[in-house]
């Protein structure tokens, strides 16, 4: 474990924080519980729990907020980078294509047997513009089988990576044209800001129903928890940055404290405090986190250093894309193993659910061990010129 430092010192795209990978296990895992965890009744503990877990789905923007800061550092910090644009976008292409297009190669070839409906319309999923077509037209999310409904292949999930592809195509830009460190957390923090005002408005001209839709699954609405991910990287590489990492700890408390606020005295999904106000404070809170975490010896460092979340983060990437692909089929699983088990949803729950946690994990692993890290090792054919003159490489498939 890495000793504990008195002063933190600013960071380049070089440092490794292993922590992190901590974190990714935890947003993961909070999003796999919103998805499959349900079925905690009887007592007021277990409706309790129910209702934490129902709050899942923000581990997307744990995710969002740590994309934002480990892209906006790489960017920030290659900006004057010989070759800038094709360099990120290589490297980046070499982390994210593979497991995807895998996953669509897979399906292409169960398509014969299970006979797949697929329309015109999942191409844009290909160049991962789906998710306005998928909120349009929420059946573009699900392909269904002719033959065989329990195995109808969902891609709901789907839209967080096209929010995130986006934002990767568009931010590099931004970076390289303004340079100076001050002026792109001006920047950062003016469209932040801006995706806080285009929610209320959306919120309150179209109503609760279709924002909903709109705001919760397309950059413009959410571009926020991205950018401020990546103002925590801007601020971290200057001269303060030991005052605003110690900052981050109290930063996480105070809105994580708001965002559970929010859930209590407005849960309703389409409530107006989350849409608006509500996703800017779980992104602080995700920033706080994430801060809390780079400091090697503090709690939250201790936390998500532990090796089996170190080992889940790992593979976060593909667990998430894998875990809901077949969701349909888990479910019903879990009724079989409900009937088997004399009616108890606890047991069935906790067969299910262990069940579809392990197999999703393995395939996972797999899928990282033996097919994506073939191409992530490509990357060193994409080295910046910072890493060629100090021989000093990033990436490491540990």
């Amino acid at each position: 474990m890495p000793q504990p430092s008195r002063f933190f010192t600013p960071i380049d795209f070089k440092t490794r924080f292993p922590a992190l990978d901590g974190i990714r296990a935890l947003a993961v895992t909070m999003v796999f519980l919103d998805h499959f965890g349900g079925g905690a009744h009887g007592g007021p503990i277990l409706r309790a729990l129910n209702a934490i877990r129902e709050r899942g789905w923000a581990g997307v923007d744990l995710f969002f907020v740590l994309s934002g800061f480990l892209i906006t550092g790489i960017l920030f910090d290659t900006r004057n980078d010989s070759h800038f644009f094709k360099r990120f976008f290589a490297r980046r292409s070499l982390r994210i294509f593979p497991v995807f297009y895998l996953v669509v190669a897979v399906l292409l070839a169960l398509t014969p047997l299970l006979h797949y409906q697929w329309r015109a319309g999942h191409l844009l999923f290909l160049v991962y513009v789906g998710n306005f077509l998928g909120n349009h037209d929420f059946s573009y999310y699900t392909i269904y089988s002719a033959n065989h409904g329990t195995f109808k292949a969902n891609i709901g999930h789907f839209w967080s990576l096209c929010v995130e592809e986006q934002f990767y195509l568009m931010w590099p830009i931004a970076v390289w044209a303004v340079q100076d460190r001050v002026k792109l957390l001006w920047t950062a923090g003016g469209i932040s800001i801006l995706a806080l005002v285009l929610r209320c408005v959306m919120f309150w001209t179209a109503g609760p129903v279709l924002a909903e839709t709109w705001i919760v699954r397309t950059l413009p609405f959410r571009m926020d928890a991205l950018l401020i991910g990546g103002m925590l990287a801007l601020l971290l590489r200057g001269a303060d940055a030991d005052r605003w990492q110690r900052l981050c700890r109290p930063i996480f408390l105070v809105f994580a404290a708001l965002t559970l606020g929010i859930f209590a005295f407005s849960p309703a999904p389409d409530s107006p405090w989350l849409m608006t106000i509500g996703f800017t404070c779980i992104a602080l809170a995700g920033a706080g986190l994430v801060g809390s975490t780079l400091r090697a010896g503090s709690p939250a460092f201790k936390l998500f250093y532990c090796r089996p979340m170190r080992v889940l983060g790992k593979y976060s990437y593909g667990f998430y894309i894998f875990h809901a692909i077949f969701g349909w089929a888990w479910i019903q699983f879990l009724v079989r193993m409900y009937f088997l088990f004399h009616h108890s949803l606890t047991i069935a729950g906790i067969i299910a659910l262990s069940a579809n946690f392990a197999v999703t994990f393995l395939v996972s692993k797999l899928s990282y061990d033996l097919f994506e890290v073939k191409f992530l090792r490509w990357k060193r054919n994409f080295e910046y010129d910072s890493e060629l003159a100090e021989h000093t490489h990033a990436f490491t498939t540990k």
